[in-house]
């Protein structure tokens, strides 16, 4: 079905070589054993076979005259292409009753059912003929009813000059959006400079014009122009960038004299290059196997379609509804009729929860550090920025990556496309405590007020099994808030050692219902991540699950993986309500150009299973974290404009040969607005590395959102 678009260039010869050829002589010895009796029964036989997709048996039945016009291999041929171009699934018929007994034709209603233009009924008339049956001796055996056959039985506007193609009508794609409405990825008018041979008088005239403004080399431009093509192709030398002034591109206009040409093309922009280009993703041409998956859609071979991110997870309703024209064409390629049509739908914009000047901040930032930063309105649960590196240009893809370019991106060990806030997978490290901290007081039987001793060598398991903390002093006896604000590991190993004996199952059931373990919902591919348990190391280990497997997983350490998404998406319902809800990426859906009509709120999961006085004292800690001499960030947060909560962490993975390190905060604490992760894959300090980053990302914010609200 997919290769109809060529059945237009490569028919036509044999069909107008059959209609003059000599095939008739054998063809005409090859008659079939039964014949039909009467008019009305090889009307029947001829419309039933070809119901049945029997081709060539309904070549069988036609008159000698159709055969010697017409060969086998080309009838056969051309219903077989007109099925595919039409997008044909099946047929149904009736004949209808003769006006005269003497009528030489049959008329029939037909009904053709088409994947594509839905069903196709008009009502057309066989001609019938007798002609004389001869014996093996010459002698004549009666006269049968044949069927004088021509290509208008097909279709009856197809007559034997002209041939049926499909047109397709491609909509125009929805673009995406950020909050404020800022262009993140549109259908956009790219200017191409390009030369006609035949209009060249003076090559090294262009030559020198175009290397001075397109700031090319004159080597550059001269192979270009040297191209072997028809000397009336026109040749592109130069796509111009969008948005490129008007005054830019008449200066290439004016050298028409020249033999230049400047010509608008409609492609995919990303107007901010690789700004947001995991999120936004890209498109790409339509692979073989999408093109069977999208067969009766009309796409065809050099199409594009998404491929990555939002423009391959939303490409139905981005892409629309493709329309199309079902015709018969001459052989100088004009429409000579229509048979079906199909209008085209266009698709919807998208409006993102992004904010075009938080995700820019948030690159920044992160700069080339290998990891990614999250951003997060705790009041909706909206995504303001997702920032991962490295990244990629996806406008690359739209015109096609050069080899050097795709060896490049293919060939890189930190994986470009690696969507890290989604993807990546770490232990979560100290991030993790608020967890540990949620258990001890919910189900532990600890209180806000008991302390624990924070030692530098914590061998509550035994010599063998002895922890150390990662600062080598003794801070004395800590609080489970004051244990947060210290991120005190002998702490929380204390917790998870009576947890796990009260019940070694609250810990990991406590983590999962804090999202971890499960993907968040942000409608992005994503990893679930590890939350290990007895019967989850029992079945992949092959061993007992151990009070040291929770003193582990108590500073999120172990098998405990998580993804970037899930560590901010759990601090936002601790800053906020104490109701963890999916992130929302997608605002709004609206019709293309016209204002939103579809608002979207972020789901919820489910209220964390905390009372308000465990909420509040795991608030109090990551306040301390950032407010307190004693904090592990202070020194980070000293002077800072916003009043901020917080967390660092630090995660070891011998796995990977590296550490990680994590911040995240909100602020303002009153009213937050505004939580960030950093994420680095490799690090030494949360605190120093990471810390400074969300710092800047949450000062900038909160400092915009003070001007946009003064009267």
């Amino acid at each position: 079905m997919l290769m109809r678009r060529f059945f237009l260039a490569l028919v036509p010869l044999a069909l107008f070589a059959a209609a003059c050829g000599d095939a008739g002589d054998s063809a005409l010895s090859d008659r079939p054993t039964e014949v039909p009796k009467n008019a009305e029964e090889a009307a029947e036989r001829f419309l039933t076979l070809w119901q049945d997709q029997r081709y060539d048996d309904m070549y069988d039945l036609l008159s000698d005259e159709s055969r010697l016009n017409t060969d086998r291999d080309t009838f056969v041929s051309r219903y077989e292409a007109i099925a595919d171009e039409a997008t044909m699934t099946g047929l149904d018929y009736s004949i209808l009753p003769r006006v005269r007994s003497d009528m030489e034709e049959l008329r029939y209603t037909i009904t053709i059912h088409t994947t594509f233009f839905g069903d196709i009924t008009e009502t057309n008339a066989i001609p019938l003929v007798q002609e004389e049956t001869l014996d093996a001796d010459g002698g004549s055996e009666g006269s049968q009813w044949r069927i004088h056959w021509s290509p208008s039985l097909i279709f009856s506007a197809l007559d034997a000059r002209s041939l049926v193609h499909f047109f397709t009508r491609v909509p125009s794609r929805g673009a995406i959006y950020d909050r404020n409405g800022n262009e993140l990825a549109v259908d956009g008018q790219l200017a191409v400079v390009g030369v006609v041979p035949d209009l060249i008088n003076e090559t090294e005239s262009v030559v020198s014009a175009l290397s001075d403004l397109l700031e090319l080399t004159a080597e550059q431009v001269r192979a270009e122009v040297a191209a072997d093509v028809p000397s009336y192709y026109f040749i592109p030398i130069a796509t111009l960038p969008f948005g490129t002034a008007d005054a830019e591109i008449e200066k290439f206009r004016a050298l028409v004299d020249l033999g230049v040409i400047v010509r608008e093309e409609t492609q995919r922009v990303y107007p901010h290059g690789s700004l947001a280009a995991h999120v936004l993703g890209y498109m790409a041409e339509v692979t073989p196997e999408q093109l069977e998956d999208l067969a009766g859609e009309g796409f065809v071979a050099g199409d594009k379609i998404g491929a990555f991110g939002l423009e391959a997870q939303l490409d139905d309703l981005l892409g629309g509804e493709r329309g199309g024209l079902l015709a018969t064409v001459t052989p100088e390629g004009t429409i000579s009729a229509e048979i079906a049509q199909k209008a085209a739908v266009a698709g919807k914009d998208v409006y993102l929860c992004m904010d075009l000047a938080v995700q820019k901040k948030a690159e920044e930032q992160l700069g080339e550090r290998v990891g990614s930063i999250v951003v997060l309105d705790p009041r909706d649960n909206c995504l303001l920025a997702m920032a991962s590196f490295p990244r990629f240009d996806p406008n690359a893809f739209y015109r096609g990556l050069t080899q050097a370019e795709a060896d490049s991106l293919f060939n890189d060990e930190d994986q470009p496309f690696l969507h890290r806030p989604l993807l990546a997978e770490y232990p979560p490290g100290s991030t993790f405590k608020v967890v540990t901290l949620a258990a001890g007081l919910e189900r532990g039987g600890v209180s806000t007020s008991d302390t624990f001793h924070c030692r530098p060598v914590w061998d509550e398991l035994g010599e063998e099994f002895k922890q150390l903390n990662w600062q080598s002093i003794d801070r004395g006896f800590l609080t489970p808030s004051e244990g947060l604000m210290a991120s005190c590991n002998p702490v929380f190993f204390d917790l998870a050692k009576i947890l796990d004996e009260t019940d070694e199952d609250i810990l990991p059931e406590m983590a999962r219902a804090f999202g971890f373990g499960s993907i968040t919902g942000v409608g992005l591919e994503e990893a679930e991540g590890l939350v290990p348990d007895a019967e989850w190391k029992g079945e992949n280990i092959g061993d007992f699950w151990y009070t040291g497997d929770a003193v582990n997983m108590s500073i999120g350490q172990g098998f405990m993986l998580s993804t970037p998404i899930q560590i901010v998406n759990m601090y936002s319902a601790i800053a906020s309500t104490g109701v963890l809800r999916q992130p929302l990426l997608i605002k709004a859906v609206g019709e293309s150009g016209l204002a939103a009509v579809e608002e979207r709120e972020a789901e919820v999961i489910a209220p964390l299973p905390v009372s308000q006085s465990t909420l509040d004292a795991i608030r109090l800690g990551l306040t301390w974290v950032t407010q307190s001499t004693g904090g592990t960030s202070y020194q980070a947060w000293l002077g800072s404009t916003v009043d901020a909560a917080g967390k660092s962490g630090t995660a070891e993975d011998t796995a990977f040969g590296a550490d990680h390190v994590f911040f995240v905060a909100y602020a303002n604490r009153a009213d937050p607005s505004i939580i960030a992760l950093a994420a680095l894959e490799e690090g030494v300090s949360g605190s120093a590395e990471a810390a400074p980053m969300v710092r800047a990302i949450l000062e900038s914010y909160i400092a915009s959102e003070a001007v946009s609200s003064a009267p």
